[in-house]
């Protein structure tokens, strides 16, 4: 699933990186998470690149849900690269709020939560 998206091709050095990480048995794409006919969830641990994780999963729900399509791509919609910057690392203090963003794609909203792991939701309209 990742050779083709075009999210994952801005980090050609993450594919030898991944290979060498399955062959060790921490393959980096295979994350906790779950899916209904509406939502797809897919936790991250928080050292994951934020913006791999939202291509991962954007990913997968468009290789999921047929209504979607791999054109146009999200790299037209949401400049991933910056998604690692968006959040400090002590965002998540003892204020009782989990720091978040969301946006839209195709007929999606995707939400970016930031916590003790990263979770990436892609909520379709039903």
């Amino acid at each position: 699933m990742w050779a083709r998206s075009e999210c994952m091709s801005h980090q050609s050095d993450a594919d030898a990186a991944s290979h060498a990480d399955a062959q060790r048995g921490t393959d980096p794409r295979v994350v906790a998470g779950w899916s209904t006919d509406t939502e797809l969830v897919r936790e991250f641990g928080q050292a994951a690149d934020i913006g791999d994780a939202v291509c991962l999963t954007v990913d997968e729900a468009v290789a999921t849900w047929s209504e979607l399509s791999e054109t146009p791509s999200l790299l037209r919609f949401v400049d991933v690269d910056s998604l690692d910057g968006l959040f400090k690392a002590k965002a998540t203090d003892n204020n009782g709020w989990l720091p978040s963003t969301n946006f839209q794609f195709q007929s999606c909203r995707v939400t970016l939560l930031y916590g003790a792991s990263i979770r990436v939701i892609v909520d379709r309209e039903p």
